[in-house]
């Protein structure tokens, strides 16, 4: 069976206290950081991602393998 890599990364992941249980797979970082900007605008009414929080989330994205 084929298997294809991807970028995955839960809000859990992030705040482990204050996160919920959003979860994202996407086939890049830049694409896994735009979905969780626009989570974290929608849902927790964040304006805005700061630096440390972008660089939180960038940490707990992990590399993933899924068959397909």
């Amino acid at each position: 069976m084929p298997s294809k890599q991807y970028k995955k990364l839960g809000c859990m992941d992030v705040e482990p206290k204050m996160g919920c249980a959003f979860e994202v797979r996407a086939e890049t970082e830049d694409e896994v950081m735009r979905l969780a900007a626009d989570h974290s605008k929608t849902i927790h009414k964040m304006t805005s991602m700061p630096p440390d929080m972008a660089d939180k989330v960038k940490s707990a994205i992990k590399t993933v393998t899924v068959n397909v």
